[in-house]
């Protein structure tokens, strides 16, 4: 719920990058009735590379985070408000396979099935055949995909009818305006942010086509394979901190369709349509970037959601609108005031 006392600001808030953050803080601060102006460009950045998988229960030890059901129902609720609005259909519930790739993941789940906060995600119910399985698996629900090109689309042919997005770059004026920086891993050029212990990471999906009709179900083991049509997959993904620059490689795609050609039994064949790389925005410590510059209390940085950001970002942007226009604290866990020994 949005506080009742005054809004600290009635300039517009100017941010600074159009992908996934930076778009979905923009339209929260447009449903509180506050003017935005948007600076970013045209280019393939991480969030139309994106897979935007939400899965609730992650890792081999099948972890549920604190927020995570929280974040689940509001990220629900917050993009059917956006398909409405505009028109789209962008959020995309799916079940998960889920394929334990060990004996220790097999005992890690039935472990997580006697807690009761599990019940709601993890199912008994059996997984197809044509599925392989020789350790066994789990049908995850809840779980959904974003389709991040349909929902940017829409959201950038939105801003560009208020003409509040701009597609150049921003130059920094002597202003009390508030910027709020959402430029994903690219922060590490930013003076104002560089001290900022980001760890961007490399990813390659691989888009592809197969006669065989899929399953409608997100299959999970270690990689994944998400089904977008009856014969349309996306499969990935990888995972590289050493890479700076997103390159496609031929052995990240071959590694990638050994992956998927060994899912189905009997095996499918599939056709390569499309091959993307991107860099994540992830961080040390895995939580996101949020606040205000220790020097400079007008300029704010919005970023660092990695992987996580379909499931993360709107839960985060309706309080991030919260701190910049009422005051609201933000949670420890994500301030960047955590790491102001390294400024």
């Amino acid at each position: 719920m949005i506080p009742t006392q005054a809004k600290q600001t009635s300039k517009p808030i100017i941010i600074v990058g159009n992908g996934l953050a930076g778009s979905l803080l923009a339209w929260s601060f447009l449903k509180q009735g506050v003017a935005v102006h948007i600076y970013g460009d045209k280019s393939i950045n991480a969030s139309r590379v994106a897979a935007g998988l939400i899965n609730p229960v992650t890792g081999q030890r099948f972890v549920l985070a604190e927020h995570t059901p929280e974040m689940l129902s509001f990220a629900k609720t917050f993009y059917q408000d956006i398909e409405q609005t505009l028109n789209i259909s962008c959020f995309h519930e799916k079940p998960m396979f889920r394929l334990f790739a060990s004996a220790k993941e097999q005992e890690n789940c039935k472990k997580r099935l006697q807690n009761n906060r599990y019940e709601y995600f993890l199912t008994r119910e059996p997984i197809p055949s044509m599925v392989r399985h020789e350790h066994g698996g789990i049908v995850q629900q809840h779980t959904a995909w974003l389709d991040t090109n349909t929902l940017l689309d829409a959201l950038h042919q939105y801003f560009e009818q208020k003409k509040c997005i701009h597609y150049q770059k921003y130059i920094p004026q002597n202003t009390a305006q508030i910027v709020m920086y959402c430029e994903g891993y690219q922060v590490i050029n930013n003076p104002l942010f560089a001290w900022l212990p980001m760890q961007p990471a490399h990813g390659e999906i691989i888009t592809c086509h197969t006669d065989k009709a899929l399953p409608d179900a997100i299959i999970n083991k270690k990689r994944w394979l998400l089904p977008i049509d009856k014969n349309t997959c996306r499969i990935g993904a990888t995972y590289h901190t050493h890479i700076t620059t997103p390159t496609v490689q031929a052995a990240s795609r071959q590694q990638l369709l050994t992956f998927a050609e060994g899912v189905f039994n009997p095996p499918y064949h599939f056709k390569l349509t499309q091959h993307q790389a991107g860099i994540r925005p992830t961080t040390l410590d895995k939580q996101p970037f949020m606040g205000f510059h220790p020097d400079h209390q007008n300029i704010g940085i919005f970023n660092g959601f990695g992987s996580h950001g379909s499931l993360q970002i709107p839960y985060h942007a309706q309080h991030m609108v919260q701190h910049v226009l009422y005051k609201q604290p933000l949670a420890k866990s994500v301030q960047i005031a955590r790491h102001l020994s390294l400024a």
